[in-house]
């Protein structure tokens, strides 16, 4: 009788809050929701293809609150595990959800929580309350999108002619083709392609025409396996320490970032070229048990030279980037063999497991050709293993991960969700890779870009007085036992964050996030200085704006300020502002989006990163620095039933260059424009 009483108080309670506001409510912008969770300039680099058509999906086909499953609702990122927790708590301690305004009344979610999951949840087949309505299941249905773009202004590397050069040898266009089946939730598959500017095309090593194809084919519920992919796949367990592909968020200013939310395997959908697993891999299940074997064959970019007569590998190019003559001679010159599987147990409110990996490759690598690299990989074959939890009690929620690497030393990561009260949230996390730990793989909570030689202690404290405020803050003490690139001695790190954020229901936000990052690096190169390091303070205030002035019009404002502070160098002041305005429905086949922005930046040290809406799926993370005016436009147009169109025209104005760039990126002129244009047909 107590927990009917509570339900129903609850949903009573919101309904006077909500109102109708629900029956207007759509699906949130993706692009926008992903860069919400970025909160670290070191995650701009990651492609977040995947996540935005995990969503995508699930605006078709939703999540029942009453049968979706943790696995389920960790598709949902914007969900930090200590919400998924007590999702799941109150489900099984209250019984079945009879609203998705029920939410509320779950400890750690505020207003903009549920309004993010209301596109992507529902109660039953439909909830009356929100006017959820399903799409007809059809049995096969599919897309194929291709998007195309070009610089106005070419750079170096394009009008060089002499064939002895180092130059660009293909266009600067670039071109991406994505194609998508699927058939019920038995079979899907995808296949994309792509060209990047520079790459030949259809000349020279390119007689194939894109410089990178990438394609899988997943079958569900089959052959007694829950899953089995064929072609290209990512792999992500426990906290990441052995095996992560994909993207990870950086830290942000929610509690959410300091664990990782392991998806285990699922296809490799993105546009990275590297960093993801290309075989077979399957999913078999067996009462509490699931266990995940796969190989992999992978062909990578890498430079080599002779050592004691015989020839090394002494680096492995990431970026995906086969432009000029000596990209195309290293391209896909070392074979990378990989093999291993997961077993994870589970029950209820518990679960362990276990990941073994070994990492092979056909040439002999030596990595380690700097003296803040010593403890790298030096081999051919690589050994990790790693053993990681997860366990709920009460409003507490414990996680972590320890693995060795064989040859080489071990990591760890472990920590702590706790919620304090239906208004207060903390999470404490400790971390301790050692500088010897080797990997090809590993990526979790971490400040480096490469996962070792790092130990740290990370606090995060939420707290919303109202469903409509809250303040968020964190605070991340790092050390560096070993050397790091543009750092000659072991040095330590602190960063400290806060965010407050006031929440219009289906309206917008306000938000003024400060953060303060200390770190130690070598003093600049024009003091010569020989010994010792320099302390460096990066300071960054943000106060960011959006509303909805009407159901089709949507205004944004920002401005953010950056001190860069150096010994031996001085200050670098950095300001941007911003303004954005937004539109639908006009007509109703119609919207799109603008931005104005001024910046006056002193120096790279005081770059600002900024998210820029784009075309569907291309997420845009540009820095700025010097001095300019920025503008782009975005349209989109629905052209017929299945058939959808995006065009975007961006421009940037240095004031008082007269050129942008360096060396083959070299652009003459102080402007910088480009445009793309989108196609994308769906059955």
């Amino acid at each position: 009788m107590d927990t009917i009483c509570v339900k129903i108080l609850g949903v009573a309670c919101l309904i006077g809050q909500v109102g109708l506001a629900c029956a207007q409510a759509g699906a949130e912008n993706i692009d926008e929701l992903i860069a919400g969770q970025v909160g670290d300039e070191a995650a701009v680099t990651l492609d977040f293809v995947e996540q935005a058509e995990q969503l995508e999906q699930l605006l078709r086909k939703p999540i029942d609150l009453n049968s979706g499953t943790e696995k389920d609702f960790a598709a949902l990122f914007f969900l930090n595990p200590y919400q998924q927790s007590m999702l799941l708590a109150h489900r099984q301690q209250s019984g079945p959800f009879q609203s998705v305004l029920e939410l509320q009344a779950i400890p750690g979610f505020n207003l903009e929580t549920v309004e993010r999951m209301m596109s992507y949840v529902y109660v039953g087949r439909t909830s009356d309350l929100t006017f959820q309505s399903l799409p007809a299941v059809r049995s096969w249905r599919g897309s194929w999108m291709s998007t195309y773009g070009r610089p106005f202004q070419l750079q170096r590397g394009y009008r060089i002619a002499d064939s002895d050069r180092s130059r660009y040898l293909g266009t600067a266009d670039r071109l991406v083709n994505r194609f998508r089946l699927h058939y019920l939730q038995t079979l899907s598959m995808h296949l994309n392609m792509k060209k990047d500017a520079g790459e030949p095309y259809f000349s020279d090593r390119q007689q194939y025409g894109f410089d990178h194809y990438s394609g899988s084919i997943q079958i569900r519920d089959q052959f007694g396996l829950d899953k089995v992919i064929l072609g290209d796949y990512q792999l992500q367990f426990g906290q990441g320490l052995v095996m992560w592909n994909g993207g990870i968020f950086g830290k942000g200013a929610a509690a959410a970032q300091v664990m990782q939310q392991a998806g285990g395997l699922r296809p490799h959908t993105g546009l990275m070229e590297t960093g993801f697993q290309r075989g077979i891999a399957a999913e078999y299940s067996m009462r509490h048990f699931r266990i995940t074997p796969f190989a992999s064959i992978n062909r990578l970019s890498s430079t080599g030279k002779m050592n004691r007569g015989m020839e090394v590998v002494t680096s492995i190019n990431n970026s995906g980037l086969h432009r000029t003559p000596t990209e195309l001679r290293n391209r896909k010159n070392l074979s990378q063999y990989v093999y291993g599987a997961n077993l994870t147990y589970q029950k209820s409110n518990f679960a362990i497991g276990g990941t073994y990996v070994i990492t092979q490759f056909n040439r002999y690598l030596k990595l380690n050709n700097q003296a803040y690299s010593r403890y790298r990989f030096e081999g051919q074959v690589l050994q990790n293993m790693g053993l990681h939890y997860q366990y709920t009690w009460r409003n507490l929620l414990f996680f972590g991960e320890s693995a060795l690497s064989f040859p080489g030393g071990m990591a760890h990561n472990h920590g702590i969700l706790a919620g304090l009260g239906p208004k207060l949230s903390a999470s404490f996390s400790y971390r301790d890779y050692q500088r010897n730990y080797r990997h090809f793989f590993a990526r979790s909570f971490q400040d480096q870009s490469t996962l070792g030689n790092e130990r740290g202690i990370h606090f995060t404290l939420v707290y919303h007085p109202t469903r409509k405020l809250e303040w968020a803050s964190s605070v991340d003490h790092m050390a560096f036992p070993w050397l790091k690139f543009r750092t000659r001695e072991p040095s330590r790190a602190l960063q400290v964050q806060s965010q407050w954020s006031y929440i219009w229901y289906k309206k917008g936000h306000l938000r003024l996030r400060y953060q303060y990052r200390y770190f130690q690096e070598n003093y600049p190169a024009v003091l010569n200085v020989q010994e010792g390091i320099a302390d460096v303070a990066r300071q960054q205030l943000r106060l960011q704006f959006q509303y909805a002035v009407h159901p089709r019009w949507q205004i944004g404002n920002a401005v953010e300020g950056k001190l860069f502070q150096k010994t031996g160098h001085g200050e670098d002041i950095g300001f941007m502002i911003l303004q954005d305005l937004a539109w639908k429905d006009l007509p109703k086949s119609v919207s799109g989006n603008l931005r104005l922005a001024y910046f006056r930046i002193d120096s790279y040290e005081a770059r600002i990163f900024t998210f820029e809406r784009d075309v569907l799926y291309g997420f845009g993370f540009p820095s700025f620095y010097r001095h300019g005016f920025r503008f782009y436009m975005n349209q989109k147009i629905k052209l017929a039933k299945g058939l959808d169109a995006w065009a975007r025209y961006a421009h940037t104005t240095y004031f008082g260059e007269e050129k942008i760039g360096s060396g083959l990126t070299e652009i003459r002129g102080n402007q910088r424009s480009d445009f793309k244009i989108q196609v994308r047909y769906s059955w």
